[in-house]
């Protein structure tokens, strides 16, 4: 399954990579499928046997190939990229709901038709779905079909450097259009049936019933978000010091939290015996209690990996047969790839699928370099060598994705994960017990206390020096980084020939890599307006140093620490957004502030805001970019003279719409490109 999931892998890759037309692909799929079958059968001489085994394998990169062209194009008929106009009303299909609060629901839809004027027409395709809502609207769940009277938009906004990237993470998944619809705009019309609505009336009951338990409310989000995957509760703070510590794979219910418990229900069943009927009884009671589990927590994905290759262990010891950690791996993942071969995208699946291959290739041969001599020492020992093989190869994937890394992740995983592992055991008790007159009252006092030292742990890490530090690795560094584990594993693990001289030259091409990066962004000037969608926001970063104009609004020190942290700034400043408009220059750094201009090396910006002053230039006098804010009207001569001397005109969040409209217009006849911060989101523009 190694090699077979490997071959199927590639044709995913390639599939969701290039736009391939499905025909000619099919065609050669055709022709392969034809010489397997002849090859297959036809006797040949043994040193022409692994031709069988390469034809088999391209027979299946290809099948990986259509099966993901046919899931995943646009390009066929009914596609909501096909669609003529984008208006409602729409009947979608929720796939996956993702979050609900007292004023929205968000959720993932199919798209099952749209009303043409005469009647509904058969639409595909996924779209992210918010939902405005009061308190008597019914919650969503999978399945449910909803009838929505909005637009359709595509997702293309601009994040502030190092924010969250909403297109980036909606593609992740498969999704490129999204759709808000006000209350009243949306109705619920049925329901089709899925194997998890066995368990959500169970999931909405325990979770009203966590809710009438006496645990504080952090505690209780936290019970939620380990027990039953619902993460709605917890708050931001929370989640950045999990993210901060390196234990933020806690807070998904994934691989971790199923394998303990398969661990309880295995230990159970050691006194049942031994017989062949006493292990086909406790493994189908194990099959039935992991997939119960996998439906109460909403079979994401993660948890269906793990799932799957528990399965196939409890299945091989009901058979008496020898399991294999990474070809059950691999069966896991070709099985969920045939689902839905848009998961790979998905970061959550690529860093659980990495981490459990860490751990199958690294954890023994790390466990044999030392023997404990205590119990407590091997315990200790063991959830270091499960943390630093897991963090092997997730490592250069999180440092691509986050541009940061947990210092402090080894001892923070070593007692994080102990108390988490307790937590879960607790939690599963507790949902049981807690309505039990003396013990409810005794475990939910047990809970509280540990669930709060969860939460000690994880911000005690969190706020260590240099607990989250900036590492920028961009996509060949981070291959670069997979190439030199493997080199230095084949090497000093598996002894292979001629790996040693195969990482020192890996080491010098990422030594060179880096060097050359750091050049680059020392020499960087990079002038941005931030996704302010009231107001004006900017900084400018000038190689290492980033200089952010100071606002009314409290949140741009947040976006200005999130950018010093993407872009690997050494030094931050708050500049007076005054001495923009002084007449006396001000120097900061090597930029120059006066008279509503911005001047830094190979970066020329304009600020306008309704003083005509600014106008006064020379004729041939340009700027790369003029920001317009904190005007209610401007004329139509002033915006004529604006665009001219602009190659970027953008537009600031504060401005008014009809204005807004007005500047688009004059710079599409003029051929200038405008960029509306409330509209596309962040600007950003670098030399």
């Amino acid at each position: 399954m190694l090699r077979i999931g490997a071959a199927f892998v590639l044709g995913v890759v390639v599939g969701l990579t290039f736009e391939l037309p499905l025909l000619p692909v099919a065609l050669v799929a055709s022709v392969v499928t034809l010489v397997m079958g002849r090859w297959m059968f036809r006797s040949m001489y043994a040193e022409w046997h692994w031709t069988r085994g390469g034809v088999f394998y391209a027979w299946v990169f290809l099948f990986a190939l259509c099966w993901t062209i046919l899931r995943t194009s646009s390009f066929v008929p009914g596609h909501i990229d096909q669609a003529e106009h984008d208006q409602g009303p729409w009947l979608l299909r929720v796939s996956t709901v993702n979050g609900a609060s007292a004023k929205a629901q968000r959720a993932e839809a199919d798209v099952v038709a749209q009303w043409n004027g005469k009647a509904m027409e058969g639409r595909s395709g996924q779209l992210m779905l918010t939902l405005l809502r009061d308190s008597t609207d019914t919650l969503l769940r999978n399945g449910d079909l909803v009838m929505v009277d909005a637009n359709v938009e595509r997702i293309a906004r601009v994040p502030d450097p190092g924010g969250f990237d909403r297109e980036r993470w909606a593609a992740s998944r498969g999704v490129h259009h999204e759709l808000l619809a006000g209350e009243g705009r949306w109705r619920m019309v049925g329901h089709e049936a899925r194997w998890t609505d066995l368990f959500s009336e169970l999931r909405n009951s325990i979770s009203t019933w966590l809710n009438g338990s006496e645990l504080a409310v952090r505690e209780r989000a936290l019970v939620k978000a380990l027990v039953l995957g619902m993460r709605d509760e917890l708050d931001g703070e929370q989640r950045e010091d999990f993210m901060r510590s390196g234990t933020i794979h806690v807070l998904a219910v994934s691989g971790m939290h199923v394998g303990l418990i398969y661990a309880v229900l295995t230990f159970l069943a050691t006194g049942v015996g031994a017989t062949k009927r006493a292990k086909l009884l406790t493994g189908v009671l194990v099959l039935m209690a992991l997939w119960g589990y996998a439906g109460l927590t909403g079979a994401s994905p993660s948890v269906l990996r793990a799932t799957i290759m528990f399965t196939l262990y409890t299945v091989s010891n009901m058979a008496t047969q020898r399991t294999d950690h990474l070809n059950s791996l691999f069966v896991a993942a070709v099985g969920l790839l045939l689902w839905d071969p848009v998961v790979l995208l998905n970061a959550g699946f690529q860093l659980s699928f990495l981490a459990v291959l860490g751990i199958i290739l690294f954890y023994k041969p790390f466990e044999d370099l030392w023997t404990p001599p205590t119990w407590f020492l091997h315990k200790v020992w063991s959830l270091a060598l499960v943390s630093i093989s897991a963090q092997l190869l997730t490592g250069p994937l999180s440092l691509y994705l986050f541009k940061a890394f947990p210092l402090w992740f080894l001892p923070a995983n070593i007692m994080v994960v102990a108390a988490v592992g307790f937590a879960v055991y607790g939690g599963v008790a507790l949902i049981l017990l807690y309505k039990l007159p003396l013990i409810g009252t005794v475990l939910t006092l047990g809970m509280s206390a540990l669930l709060w030292s969860v939460g000690a742990l994880s911000s005690f890490f969190a706020e260590l020096p240099g607990a989250y530090p900036s590492v920028r690795v961009d996509a060949f560094q981070a291959v670069l980084l997979y190439l030199l584990i493997f080199t230095v594993g084949a090497w000093r693990v598996w002894h292979w020939r001629r790996m040693r001289e195969a990482t020192v030259v890996v080491t010098c091409v990422l030594g060179i890599s880096w060097m050359l990066k750091a050049e680059e962004l020392n020499a960087r000037t990079q002038f941005v307006v931030y996704d302010a969608p009231r107001g004006l926001q900017a900084g400018l970063l000038q190689g290492r140093d980033l200089l952010v104009l100071d606002a009314d609004d409290d949140r741009y020190l947040d976006r200005m620490g999130r950018h010093a942290r993407y872009a690997g700034a050494w030094r931050t400043s708050i500049v007076e957004r005054t001495g923009l408009f002084d007449d006396t220059p001000t120097v900061h750094g090597a930029s120059v502030m006066a008279r509503g201009r911005w001047l830094a090396p190979r970066m020329d910006i304009g600020f306008y805001t309704g003083d005509t002053t600014f106008l006064h230039r020379r004729a041939d006098e340009r700027f790369d970019a003029v920001v317009v804010s904190g005007t209610r009207f401007v004329s139509d001569d002033h915006m004529d003279r604006l665009v001219s001397m602009a190659d970027h005109v953008v537009l600031a969040g504060d401005l008014r719409w009809k204005l807004r409209s007005r500047f688009v217009d004059i710079c599409a006849e003029r051929g200038v490109p405008c960029h509306d911060v409330r509209e596309h989101g962040a600007f950003i523009l670098e030399r």
